[in-house]
């Protein structure tokens, strides 16, 4: 054999397990149980390559693994008869046969055996945090009274100022020779509105807005209903007192705050079920994380190799 030949040959046999050993590198174990990198390129893939770090992709693989264990562990399995029932639930709620079903995972890049283990693997989370989590979760009438009395405005109902308008309308394309002879006209009646009943009087006159009928009701109205225009001066006039003239895109507007209007609030029996909801779905999320994070790396050894 030629020197050259025998270093080339030497060389593959010590370079070939290398880049083998490279390719397929264990990253992290579980319970000794290595993860590969040929595994995690496979989970990724099946994920659809999501745009987050590696880092944080390894780091729910390995919660899935932990998963997996905690649930052999206790005995909780799902069987075939119980995906088949999701799968039927999927399709009966889309109205798809076997063949649009299968056509749809297609358009997501996925088979009907990778969604099947998908399915497979959320129905085993979701058994296993049923009985390590929700059992653990509770929400009490205090809480729940607490929780009304910190957040009281958001079940208020009603409440607000009730407004009186005398609109002067800028007819389209009016000039500006035209726009000041409506504005004078409308500091006229300003003038003479001193008193709610003279105002309500002369809106019936001359107002060309909605509600002038009625003295120019506009009605009853909250922080924020109306354009920024008229709630700003809605919400800083004195109740009685007749505004300035404002001007806005379509014409004039005279404003006077006819009366103050006091919120009720939803009574908490009313509401006790929809606040109860909201407490749980905290508290569970808060007791699934602190599952995560503590109780079950406690349970288990975990390591990350660089």
């Amino acid at each position: 054999m030629r020197v050259g030949a025998a270093i080339v040959l030497v060389l593959s046999v010590l370079v070939a397990p290398v880049a083998a050993r490279e390719i397929s590198r264990i990253v992290a174990t579980v319970d000794g149980d290595p993860i590969t990198t040929r595994e995690f390129e496979a989970y990724v893939e099946k994920l659809g390559r999501p745009p987050q770090p590696d880092a944080f992709l390894l780091e729910t693989l390995i919660t899935e693994k932990l998963i997996q264990k905690e649930a052999a562990a206790k005995g909780v399995v799902v069987n075939e008869a119980d995906v088949d029932g999701y799968l039927a639930e999927v399709k009966a709620r889309n109205g798809f046969d076997d063949d649009t079903f299968e056509q749809a995972l297609g358009q997501q890049g996925l088979t009907v055996e990778t969604y099947r283990q998908n399915v497979q693997d959320e129905l085993l989370r979701a058994q296993l945090i049923n009985q390590e989590i929700r059992s653990h979760v509770n929400v009490s009438p205090e809480e729940i009274r607490r929780y009304y009395e910190a957040h009281r405005e958001n079940y208020r109902t009603g409440g607000g100022r009730t407004v009186l308008d005398i609109f002067f309308a800028i007819p389209s394309g009016a000039g500006e020779e035209e726009t000041a002879r409506i504005r004078a006209r409308a500091e006229e009646v300003r003038s003479q509105a001193r008193s709610r009943r003279a105002f309500r009087k002369l809106a019936e006159e001359h107002s060309e807005g909605p509600g002038a009928d009625q003295g120019g009701l506009l009605g009853t109205f909250e922080k924020g209903e109306m354009t920024d225009a008229l709630d700003s001066v809605v919400f800083s006039l004195d109740r009685g007192k007749v505004s300035d003239v404002i001007e806005t895109p379509d014409g004039f507007h005279l404003l006077l705050v006819e009366e103050d209007v006091q919120p009720t609030y939803r009574p908490v029996e009313e509401v006790e079920d929809e606040i109860r909801e909201r407490l749980y779905d905290e508290a569970l999320a808060a007791r699934y994380r602190d599952w995560l994070v503590k109780d079950l790396r406690k349970r288990h050894h975990v390591e990350v190799l660089n």
